[in-house]
């Protein structure tokens, strides 16, 4: 959903330049819940206050709402069936493959000195090697940044 967000609302609307994205994105991701829901709550305000807020939430989140309830009715109706359940396998590394391009086009924003290349390459490493809470990564990189004056 990001780079969708991000295509629509940056390139397209231009209703938020990619800093603001960018900033938007990470307090999001710092805070509980669907990311795409917060970002659609922060354009919204962005654009047209408290009801932008609210109008855009409903939009995001009502026909996501309704698609899953009818496709979770289809697929606990097919689940069996071996067809299915290798169309689901082939979902997952499109899936996987859909992240990584999130995180590579949104490193063009982030990753914008030698200071926030270390920080991404050493909070990659222990997010793989480590079993550290995602939460205290975002902490860390908010007091690097604050530390650091990024």
């Amino acid at each position: 959903m990001i780079p969708l967000i991000k295509e629509e609302v940056v390139n397209l609307q231009q209703w938020i330049n990619v800093a603001d994205f960018m900033d938007a994105l990470a307090i999001g991701n710092a805070l509980p819940g669907p990311i795409a829901t917060k970002m659609s709550v922060v354009i919204g305000y962005h654009v047209a206050g408290i009801p932008g807020a609210v109008v855009s939430t409903v939009g995001i989140v009502l026909p996501s709402v309704v698609a899953l309830v009818l496709l979770l009715k289809f697929v606990a109706y097919v689940k069996d069936n071996p067809r299915v359940r290798s169309m689901l396998k082939g979902l997952r590394p499109v899936v996987v493959a859909m992240l990584a391009y999130a995180a590579w086009d949104l490193s063009h924003g982030s990753l914008t000195n030698v200071a926030t290349w270390i920080i991404g390459g050493v909070t990659l490493a222990l997010m793989i090697f480590t079993k550290i809470h995602p939460a205290l990564f975002i902490v860390a990189g908010a007091l690097a940044g604050a530390l650091l004056k990024l």
